[in-house]
C-alpha cells in the first residue's frame, strides 16, 4: 500500500504553504527519514522527511500553493 505524502501543519497560523522544492523524481528510491521536499511559509523554509521507504512518485508541482493536508505524492 502506498504511504501519501501530504502538506503537514507547520504552526498555529500557517494553513497554506508553498512547495519549494522535490528532492527526488518520480521513480526515485527514497529512505525514511530523507528530506523529500521544502516548503516555504510566510516565515521560513521547512524540510519535509520521509515517513517511509520506496519509490516516490510526485504530484505536487514546484512553485504552487498548497493548504494543509494536500497530498502532494506517494511512496510505494
Amino acid at each position: 500500500m502506498a504511504e501519501e505524502i501530504r502538506i503537514p501543519k507547520l504552526g498555529m497560523s500557517a494553513v497554506e504553504v508553498t512547495l519549494e522544492e522535490w528532492m527526488f523524481e518520480t521513480g526515485d528510491a527514497v529512505e525514511k527519514g530523507e528530506i523529500i521536499y521544502t516548503v516555504e511559509t510566510d516565515k521560513s523554509t521547512v524540510e519535509i522527511e520521509a515517513q517511509a521507504a520506496g519509490k516516490i512518485t510526485t504530484t505536487g508541482v514546484e512553485g504552487e500553493t498548497y493548504k494543509v493536508g494536500d497530498l502532494v505524492g506517494t511512496i510505494e
